[in-house]
């Protein structure tokens, strides 16, 4: 009776068709965009865990050393700026696919590997790291939620000196255009006075009006026409450095004048100072259910400076 039973099941899961098996198998693969420190402690030994810290350059502050100072367990320091387009004039752009391939298999990471970034802000940085992992259409990517701040709060372990690591085959990967933007197709939907497609910046609310100068010496503070202002800062606490529930977070951006319940399907671009923070914007929208989001990559850096689009000051 039990092989009968056994053959039977073997035979209805044959049966399925293939394009089942494969969304099954490929929800099975699944995880969470935000991972709490007390879910990766459990976890230490599975996930590739990157430390994705950035800072300004005004603050003089060097992440790589701090990185050797104290990182999470296993750690391995993502460095945005030299996983980078190195051609480019502008900080931080996106690198190409097999550039960003190569680099990243330097870090010990493949393809099918879960990755959790942090960085020591809290919820700073980190965002740029996975929108640019899922740019390039690596799905299992996690944002510590709190990053080390949170981490260290909780009293958990932390390790000193470089990282270990043995170089991976990371397969090249495809840009998924529909998550970037560039200064041509920014010029167009400001010209064209595009009212179907919704721009917030995330820089802070004196810079975005142009009543504070923007840190890059020479470069004109403003915003572009139409675009909404939501600081990152916003989003998140800034004692614990723990992003917001979700109804907290529709909050501030229903308070900028940014109804998400109307956005679902309708296309969202995301800006700030050099395309980190608006990464952040970037995740708190995708996990407000949000669909078309793109990060302009050059962001208000090579708006401005390139100076063939207007600026409105409040």
């Amino acid at each position: 009776m039990t092989s009968r039973i056994l053959a039977s099941t073997s035979a209805r899961i044959l049966s399925r068709p293939s394009s089942l098996l494969r969304a099954q198998s490929t929800r099975a693969m699944t995880v969470p965009t935000l991972l709490s420190v007390t879910e990766l402690k459990k976890q230490l030994g599975g996930p590739v865990i990157l430390d994705g810290s950035w800072h300004m350059p005004a603050e003089k502050r060097d992440p790589v050393q701090e990185f050797k100072n104290e990182h999470l367990p296993g750690a391995r320091y993502f460095d945005i700026e030299s996983i980078k387009d190195k051609t480019s004039k502008f900080p931080h752009m996106m690198p190409t696919a097999t550039q960003f391939a190569q680099q990243v298999g330097e870090l010990g990471i493949t393809n099918n590997d879960h990755i959790v970034v942090y960085d020591t802000a809290g919820f700073f940085s980190a965002p740029r790291v996975y929108w640019m992992f899922k740019a390039f259409g690596h799905e299992k990517v996690s944002v510590l939620d709190g990053g080390l701040k949170a981490w260290k709060a909780a009293g958990y372990p932390v390790e000193s000196g470089d990282a270990k690591v043995q170089a991976k085959e990371y397969k090249v990967p495809k840009l998924d255009t529909d998550v970037i933007r560039y200064h041509d197709q920014i010029l167009q939907l400001v010209r064209d006075k595009d009212s179907k497609t919704t721009i917030i910046d995330a820089r802070g609310a004196d810079r975005f009006s142009g009543q504070a100068p923007e840190p890059r010496a020479g470069l004109s503070s403003g915003h572009m026409p139409g675009a909404k202002n939501v600081s990152f800062k916003q989003l998140f606490d800034d004692k614990t450095g723990e992003l917001h529930d979700n109804d907290q977070l529709a909050s501030v951006f229903q308070k900028a004048g940014v109804d998400v319940s109307k956005l679902k399907d309708e296309p969202v671009v995301l800006s700030c100072g050099s395309g980190v923070t608006a990464s952040v914007l970037y995740f708190a929208l995708e996990r407000l259910g949000l669909k078309k989001l793109a990060v302009y990559d050059g962001s208000w850096t090579e708006y401005a400076s390139l100076n063939e689009g207007p600026i409105v000051k409040d």
